[in-house]
């Protein structure tokens, strides 16, 4: 039985529900954070995140960036070892299994299945362990699954680490993501979803920019967070429309004032609100009980589109259509 066959990204198993379901009795005996499969060619990675009690020998070196995967091997495995490089020549498929955290009040936990992993790169004169770039070939941009976006999410600052690789993969846009992307289309910009369903790999981009809470409320309710364009897709160039600066993570209220350009920002961040009673009643203003001291962060790179947004908005506050 193939485990990929069987198993679904994002669900939960532990060790004894693998050995069970793919009928390999010896993943529950697994001790270790790599099993190779008795009956297939995939090779078992279990990462636990916070390495809690252990930091000084496994350093905080696994982690994903963007839909990339950075791993430390085993602490006998090297870039030659024979297991190690028929991950490399691709005769292996690791599968990767990936908690935040090993226990809960004294409670295991169960690994979040991520999918199947493609070698990339690993850190030159790194060995026992060697440190390993891979690609999460299954990375689900569209994933509401909350479990799944705490692990994608994560970082050894979470736990007051740093990771030691000098490989930087933040802000690689993937060949495989690229083809995923697609436009959002009417009804889905209409809608209250907007790109977190039509803009995958650019709603987690926004999703890790504004650490998963809306800029302006802070909530971090991520299911119903909206990956805004600040200048309107039809108003951006291609690079503009994939550009991180040109996101903001906005709950649904926000993100629909800030659509209309009924609120806006300034340079400093501090919240613009409409006071053109035409467009939007001082009643209706003062009903949504608009947070007037709002001020929210705001990079170098996102002046300039945050500027023609202003623009727009103030056209309209004087009653500029145009």
């Amino acid at each position: 039985m193939e485990p990929i066959d069987v198993l679904t990204v994002g669900q939960k198993y532990s060790k004894n529900d693998l050995a069970n379901l793919l009928k390999q009795p010896n993943l529950s005996q697994v001790r270790e954070g790599v099993a190779s499969s008795t009956n297939s060619n995939s090779y078992f990675l279990f990462v636990d995140l916070e390495k809690t009690g252990k930091e000084t020998r496994f350093h905080f070196d696994d982690f994903f960036e963007e839909d990339f995967f950075h791993w430390d091997s085993q602490t006998t495995q090297h870039i030659d070892t024979p297991k190690i490089q028929d991950v490399v020549n691709g005769n292996t498929i690791p599968l990767l299994f990936v908690r935040v955290r090993q226990k809960e009040k004294s409670k295991t936990l169960p690994f979040i299945y991520c999918g199947r992993l493609r070698y990339v790169s690993h850190e030159e004169n790194t060995s026992k362990p060697v440190h390993i770039i891979y690609q999460n070939v299954d990375f689900d941009d569209f994933t509401e699954n909350i479990d799944l976006l705490e692990v994608y999410r994560w970082k050894p600052s979470d736990a007051g680490g740093t990771t030691k690789s000098k490989i930087v993969q933040r802000g690689t846009v993937s060949e495989e993501r690229k083809r995923k992307f697609r436009k959002p289309n009417r009804t889905e910009r209409q809608g209250l979803v907007t790109s977190r369903v039509g803009q995958g790999f650019y709603r987690q981009q926004i999703i890790e920019k504004w650490d998963g809470k809306c800029a302006v409320s802070r909530i971090d309710a991520l299911p119903i967070l909206i990956a805004s364009h600040i200048v309107r897709w039809s108003e951006s160039n291609d690079e503009e429309k994939l550009d991180a600066d040109n996101g903001i993570l906005l709950s649904p209220l926000f993100d629909s004032l800030f659509d209309k350009h009924l609120i806006s920002f300034d340079d400093d961040g501090s919240i613009l609100i409409s006071s053109n009673s035409s467009r939007i009643s001082t009643e209706s203003i003062e009903k949504l009980n608009m947070p007037r001291d709002a001020r929210i962060s705001i990079t170098d790179g996102m002046l300039g589109y945050i500027r023609r947004h202003r623009s727009k908005f103030r056209k309209l506050e004087s009653g500029d259509e145009n």
